[in-house]
């Protein structure tokens, strides 16, 4: 089943002002056509689909739109840059790969460390300890901040700061299409960062092909990983399941969207596995004037992981078994996101 519900002022959508439709990028003040142009130059419109928490099932949603997106209009983006799963999905191949820096550390010479100690002393973090019986010093990596004390207060040189290695970015190809993604290495922090870039390789790939859709696997949760994908995007499709941590994740989902100030639109997926769990979310919709693209049922292939033997994407796998509902719900779902998007 899927609904269509009309979203009051807080949607874009109808321009009461002008009395016209506009499209996803009306909330900026700008009047773009709905063939995607601005001024008559186009530009790659960004959707993220998103959910409040791990396992709604996004990413095989993710997978199934770009399986239905018209061949060569999207480009796509894994923005959860500590567990990429779209490229998994779509068996994507790797065509370049970039190191991505992250804070300095700071590193000792043992050949021109003194053990005066002045570096330990210094370090409020504790991140220096004498490394032997002669007081020469070492830096704990993990701990490390990268402030530059202790290589301001050596006398003898031996304290350099250098960036680290703190992820790599990839860019590479599905039979849907190109896609950008990133691989955060642990203990790193700047998660935000390097989604930005995500999204800046994913961007300049859809000018040089002229694909008129970036669509974002957006990472779980509302953090900072999730404000980077975010920002400035054009619009959010927000996955949500039925369950009372449900309807509380997809509120929280909902205050990021309106403090960015970007639309949200809902889909309800693996719909059927409780009624009390969908009335509640329905209602919550409702209640947040939020429009409901449509109710997946729940289906235990879609949920699967293509099999590495089979050299197979889930989407392709998939969609050829049109008489599925839960294919036919996500199938109707794209068609109502491509009237959204105005294309």
């Amino acid at each position: 089943m899927v609904h269509g519900h009309t979203a009051r002022n807080r949607e874009v959508g109808l321009d009461r002002r002008r009395g016209r439709e506009v499209g996803l990028d009306g909330r900026r003040g700008r009047e773009v056509d709905l063939d995607g142009r601005c001024g008559g130059v186009r530009f790659v419109k960004t959707l993220v689909v998103a959910s409040g928490k791990g396992g709604t099932g996004k990413t095989t949603i993710t997978a199934l739109f770009a399986r239905l997106a018209s061949p060569g209009s999207a480009v796509l983006a894994d923005c959860d840059v500590e567990a990429s799963n779209l490229p998994l999905a779509l068996t994507a191949k790797i065509d370049r790969k970039t190191g991505f820096e992250g804070a300095a550390r700071a590193s000792i010479d043992a050949a021109k460390c003194v053990g005066c100690g002045r570096c330990e002393e210094a370090c409020r973090i504790g991140a220096i300890r004498a490394r032997s019986q002669y007081g020469r010093r070492r830096v704990d990596q993990w701990m490390c901040e990268g402030c530059g004390v202790c290589e301001r207060v050596c006398p003898a040189g031996a304290v350099a700061s250098s960036p680290s290695k703190a992820g790599e970015i990839f860019e590479g190809r599905t039979s849907v299409g190109e896609i950008a993604f990133a691989r955060l290495a642990p203990g790193e922090d700047l998660s935000g960062k390097l989604v930005t870039q995500v999204r800046a390789r994913a961007q300049a790939i859809g000018s040089r092909l002229g694909a008129r859709l970036l669509l974002i696997d957006g990472p779980p949760g509302v953090g900072c990983p999730l404000i980077a994908s975010m920002s400035n995007a054009h619009g959010v499709i927000a996955v949500a399941e039925p369950s009372r941590s449900g309807v509380h994740d997809l509120l929280r989902l909902v205050e990021l969207a309106r403090h960015l100030g970007v639309p949200l639109r809902v889909v309800l997926n693996k719909a059927d596995l409780s009624e009390s769990g969908r009335k509640a979310l329905l209602e919550a919709c409702g209640d947040e004037d939020l429009e409901v693209l449509g109710e997946v049922p729940f289906d235990s292939r879609m949920a699967t992981v293509p099999a590495s033997t089979s050299g197979k994407e889930l989407a392709e796998r998939l969609l050829p078994d049109g008489s599925r509902p839960g294919i036919q719900a996500v199938s109707e779902v794209w068609r109502r996101v491509e009237a959204w998007a105005g294309r």
